[in-house]
């Protein structure tokens, strides 16, 4: 008899182990830009002495703050909003103090809003923080200890509902810092675009550079400027950032960060300004060390769990491997055990981010650089399969081809301090604020989004919802054509904190919960292999869309645990296999996934309403399988094997 999870069966806030000893693979993030989550606090919208204007009251102006804060994801941890969804993990994006105020590349006002724009690595920016706690027992002081405290308690709230915090970093810039004074009048002259960006200096660097002084923006010399005593601790800190000669001040042309001739490491990020992290610097050494004291804080005293390390490929690998190295050193080798250090690398192709969780000395050293690197490749496959406008759908051939590089040597196949591998622990994502837009627009229906997250949460590796997509938050403005940043939306709207608990009723919030708990049911899908059974061509007119693949444990060899996913993005019903050519059920070794005495039973179908049938046949030593689906739909099966 087939079995269907329905959605009046699934039971939330179920956490099966403690958040520090939970393995990284078997959680669920939630990327949340901060200003983009919701404004729990508007008393911080306009720092005291912040110009007002960089603020936007109707939440409306993507350019500017909109007023999110470290409150408005407290109380969404408090209200049990994250539990309900099944969310292990939050990603949120870089806390500290930032320059608020740049151009963007048209000349208009853009704001540091996403966190990326460094001017002191330790401090909070006062956007995000609050004057009392949550419960108004405590006072925090509008001074770095104030705010620092502030953030250990939003680390220290989250873990008490046993999420874990990973945070957004950048070693390969600060934000505006300084002017290039290229007319020598020693002032910042705001209107002149040469001062906030020069062309490339090919072979020199530019000299006339000067430190900005605009308090109203904190457009201010970067901090820390030697040691400092944060909370107690003396973090001993060099002031090495403080020093212009730590900085490459080569500006940028249009087309720097595409090279591959090593301007894209030496270059300005457009207005933020480079950070020379080049080995044959004098400074190189003591700047790995600068960035490993300052960071290693965060993850010993605040308590985050983990990095996302922010333009990781603008960065030299040199810098890259000692300061992974060396972080983990410094935190100690059980520490390191429950540390995900994971590096954004924005490229479609494995081989290239893949070489990013190997030591420069690979294959003398096996231990891992990153633990992980995020999927682009995945992202735009899924997108080439599954984000076509209404009655449309794509081919799974590209995700295929991902899935089948992965499973290769591209990846470090050394486990590192948890026992993990790179291709365990590779972030899963559809969607974020940079290199994807919102996968959710308005010639993309909610089902194709809820398609495309069930995807991601059964795909191998770690999946990574971003912000609002439970919710089928959705990019009017947005085009299936390429990345925007239209979709950096304001998700909760100031004064509607009554959506942390409705929303939890909403059709795909509770789809997606019932998933992520058939996931940390199904041990396949969390710590299984993977291997494609079935793809359709899209090169032939009957190609209806449909995808398949295993996910399955090994004990002494064989398969033990076993779910097969599949996926059809037509728009009626579709079987996997074709005219005398069936879906064959093996692993990647060609072994049988199904014992003859066994079947497969349905788990779950997205959407729940909808049914899906699977009938085994065996093909003298081969099992395969004619697994239907309705339309723009999933299911996953698993083995019920004979009593």
């Amino acid at each position: 008899m087939l079995l269907r999870f329905t959605l009046a069966l699934v039971t939330l806030n179920v956490v099966t182990l403690a958040a520090d000893v939970r393995p990284w693979n078997h959680e669920v993030l939630y990327f949340a830009p901060t200003d983009r989550f919701f404004d729990g606090d508007p008393e911080n919208n306009v720092p005291p002495g912040s110009d007002a204007s960089l603020h936007d009251a109707t939440q409306q102006d993507i350019m500017k703050y909109h007023g999110g804060d470290l409150r408005g994801l407290e109380k969404a941890v408090a209200s049990g909003y994250f539990d309900a969804l099944g969310v292990t993990a939050l990603w949120i994006s870089p806390p500290v103090r930032n320059v608020w105020n740049s151009l963007n590349d048209y000349g208009a006002t853009t704001t540091g809003y996403h966190g990326y724009w460094a001017q002191d690595f330790l401090d909070i920016d006062p956007h995000w923080t609050s004057r009392r706690s949550l419960d108004g027992a405590r006072e925090y002081e509008n001074s770095r200890d104030g705010r620092m405290q502030h953030y250990k308690d939003f680390v220290a709230l989250a873990h008490a509902h046993g999420i874990k915090v990973v945070q957004d970093i950048v070693c390969n810039h600060a934000g505006t810092v300084f002017y290039y004074d290229g007319n020598g009048n020693s002032q910042f002259d705001r209107d002149d675009c040469f001062e906030w960006r020069m062309p490339y200096a090919r072979d020199d660097f530019h000299d006339f550079v000067k430190w900005m002084n605009i308090p109203e923006w904190n457009a201010l010399r970067t901090m820390p400027g030697g040691p400092v005593t944060i909370l107690g601790r003396d973090v001993k800190t060099s002031g090495l950032l403080q020093k212009l000669e730590t900085y490459s001040r080569k500006g940028m042309d249009e087309k720097s960060l595409e090279k591959r001739n090593g301007e894209e490491l030496q270059c300005d990020l457009f207005f933020a300004r480079d950070i020379n992290t080049d080995p044959k610097s004098v400074h190189f050494s003591r700047l790995v060390d600068e960035f490993v004291e300052i960071y290693s804080f965060y993850l010993t005293d605040i308590g985050v769990d983990g990095f996302g390390m922010d333009s990781a490929k603008y960065v030299h690998r040199e810098f890259l491997d000692a300061f992974t190295k060396r972080l983990r050193a410094k935190v100690g080798p059980e520490h390191a055990k429950q540390l995900l250090l994971c590096a954004k690398i924005n490229n479609g192709s494995v081989l290239v981010s893949g070489k990013y969780t190997f030591p420069l000395q690979s294959p003398a050293r096996k231990d891992p650089c990153f633990d992980s690197v995020l999927n682009y490749q995945l992202c735009a496959a899924a997108r080439d399969y599954l984000r076509h406008a209404l009655g449309r759908w794509g081919s799974a051939r590209m995700l295929d081809e991902t899935i089948k590089a992965q499973n290769g040597t591209a990846l470090n196949p050394t486990p590192g301090p948890d026992g993990l591998n790179a291709r365990q622990k590779l972030v899963n994502f559809i969607e974020s604020s940079e290199g994807a837009s919102r996968f959710r627009i308005a010639s993309v229906s909610a089902q194709q989004n809820l398609l495309a997250n069930a995807l991601m949460l059964t795909t191998e590796g770690i999946p990574c919802l971003y912000y609002g997509t439970e919710a089928e938050l959705t990019d009017t403005r947005g085009n299936l054509r390429g990345e925007s940043d239209s979709g950096q939306l304001t998700f909760i709207p100031r004064g509607q904190e009554e959506k942390l608990r409705t929303l939890r009723d909403g059709e795909t919030f509770r789809e997606l919960a019932a998933l992520i708990k058939v996931r940390r049911e199904i041990s396949a899908l969390t710590d299984g292999e993977q291997n494609v059974l079935w793809v359709d061509s899209g090169d032939i007119k009957t190609d209806d869309g449909t995808f398949a693949f295993a996910r399955y444990t090994l004990r002494d060899g064989r398969p033990d645990d076993v779910a097969i996913v599949v996926f059809n993005a037509a728009n009626g019903k579709s079987t996997t296999g074709a005219p005398k050519i069936p879906m064959r059920l093996v692993t990647k070794d060609g072994q049988p996934l199904i014992a003859k005495d066994a079947k497969l039973t349905l788990r779950v179908t997205v959407p729940s309403s909808l049914d899906a049938t699977a009938e085994v046949v065996w093909q003298k030593a081969i099992p395969t399988a004619g697994i239907t689906l309705s339309g723009k739909s999933a299911a996953i099966f698993t083995i019920e094997k004979a009593k």
